[in-house]
C-alpha cells in the first residue's frame, strides 16, 4: 500500500471533471481559460509548461486545497484562444491580466518549465501584482540584463561546495 500523500485512488474523477470546471476572463480580447480552487488562505498562481494545460496542476491542487489557486491556460494551449503573440511577454501580459481581472491580492506565481519562464516575466514587468515566485524546472532567458534583480538573485543559489572553490586547491 502507497503512503497517503501518494495515494491517488479517487482523483480519476477530479481528472476527468478538470475540464468542466474551467472558467473563461477576457484578457485584451483574448479570451483565457483558468480553473479556480476556492481557499481561504492567499492566492497562488499556478503556470503550467510549453504544450501542457492547467491540468497538469490536478494532482497537486488537492494538497494545496487551503490557498486559493488560479491555474491558467496559457494562450494556444488547453481552452484558451490562441492570439496573435506566442512570446514569454505575451504569456506573461496575460498572466498578469488574469491577476488583475480576478483582484489577485499579490499572489505567489509558481511556474513549471515555460510557466517558469512566464512567472519569471510575470515579477518582472508586472512587480506590483507579485507576492512570490517560484520557479520550478525554469531557465533564465537570455533577455534579462547582467544586473537584474532576478539574475542577481540566481547567483546566490550557487552549490556552495563546488570543485572550484579553492578550498580543494
Amino acid at each position: 500500500m502507497r503512503p497517503a500523500a501518494l495515494d491517488l485512488s479517487g482523483q480519476g474523477g477530479e481528472q476527468d471533471a478538470w475540464a468542466g470546471r474551467k472558467r473563461f476572463v477576457d484578457v485584451g480580447g483574448l479570451d483565457l481559460a483558468y480553473v479556480e480552487v476556492a481557499g481561504s488562505e492567499p492566492p497562488l498562481v499556478l503556470v503550467h509548461g510549453f504544450t501542457d494545460t492547467s491540468r497538469s496542476f490536478s494532482l497537486l491542487a488537492p494538497h494545496l486545497s487551503a490557498r486559493r489557486l488560479v491555474m491558467p491556460d496559457l494562450r494556444g494551449h488547453g481552452a484558451s484562444q490562441a492570439g496573435r503573440g506566442f512570446g514569454i511577454a505575451d504569456f506573461a501580459d496575460d498572466v498578469a491580466g488574469l491577476i488583475r481581472n480576478l483582484r489577485l491580492a499579490r499572489p505567489v506565481v509558481l511556474g513549471h518549465s515555460l510557466g517558469g519562464m512566464v512567472a519569471m516575466q510575470v515579477a518582472a514587468r508586472h512587480p506590483e501584482l507579485v507576492g512570490g515566485l517560484v520557479v520550478l524546472a525554469g531557465a533564465l532567458k537570455a533577455d534579462f540584463a547582467p544586473d537584474h534583480p532576478l539574475v542577481a538573485g540566481v547567483a546566490e543559489l550557487r552549490d556552495p561546495i563546488s570543485p572550484t572553490d579553492p578550498f580543494y586547491d
